[in-house]
């Protein structure tokens, strides 16, 4: 097996790093989290560091972006140098990938649906069987599709609560899970992408049919917990690792 050798981090320039930037900074002010991992590595400055793993890059890129500054560097910050030398062959990243749809359907959408109190939905949704490769998905396509359909609301509803309804079910933290698997999703083909769809838009609802009945912002933040624990599985994953060994619980 061919290693890949990480870079070190530079303690003296993670000691000027105190503040992460929403994103890409032009006029060199602070620096965003992917620049400022770049720093670290020693490379040129850059939202694309080659020393990141390209899914870990594109979850913290989108997820620092839809953040509050506090928040950002209370979440974002700490991680930092632990994304220097997270790049690895192309089997680790689709584990990766594969690892952010799991979190997608078998965390993020039962939440929603426990708060809308479809709870035998939720936990059907939570017992499926774990994503390990992209392809998975297609097993769940019926899943989805009967998940979307079971929550979804009328029209009208969706429109009265849309932007609390998006700003909660689609928060940073889902788009930047959404983000970092679309590409393997359209690759995938039409199917398991429309039962990506399926997903995003079945946690929408259920959040819709909530909405009213029970605070939204619970949820939000215990997911938002999740994704930080969901980023830590994504950094330690290795090369080496045993079939199923780094499989979600």
């Amino acid at each position: 097996m061919v290693r890949i050798e990480s870079p070190a981090v530079n303690p003296d320039r993670l000691a000027q790093i105190a503040s992460l930037a929403a994103g890409i900074n032009p006029d060199g002010g602070a620096l965003c989290a992917m620049e400022a991992v770049a720093f670290l590595a020693g490379e040129p400055v850059s939202d694309q560091p080659a020393s990141a793993a390209p899914s870990l890059a594109a979850f913290i890129r989108t997820w620092s972006g839809g953040l509050t500054q506090a928040e950002r560097d209370a979440l974002i910050l700490p991680l930092v140098p632990r994304l220097v030398g997270t790049r690895g062959s192309e089997a680790l990243e689709r584990r990766r990938v594969a690892r952010v749809a799991d979190w997608l359907v078998r965390t993020h959408l039962p939440a929603w649906f426990h708060l809308a109190k479809l709870n035998v939905e939720a936990d059907e949704l939570a017992g499926l069987p774990a994503i390990l490769d992209i392809g998975d998905i297609a097993t769940l396509c019926d899943h989805l599709k009967r998940a979307r359909k079971r929550a979804a609301v009328a029209n009208l509803t969706l429109r009265q609560t849309g932007s609390l309804v998006r700003a909660a079910a689609w928060d940073a933290a889902h788009r930047a899970a959404w983000v970092t698997v679309r590409d393997a999703l359209e690759a995938a083909g039409p199917h398991v992408l429309a039962a990506g769809w399926d997903a995003a838009y079945a946690a929408a609802y259920a959040a819709a049919r909530a909405c009213g009945k029970a605070p939204l912002e619970p949820t939000r933040l215990t997911l938002r917990h999740s994704a930080l624990a969901l980023i830590e599985d994504l950094i330690a994953m290795r090369e080496d690792a045993a079939p199923g060994a780094d499989s979600p619980s």
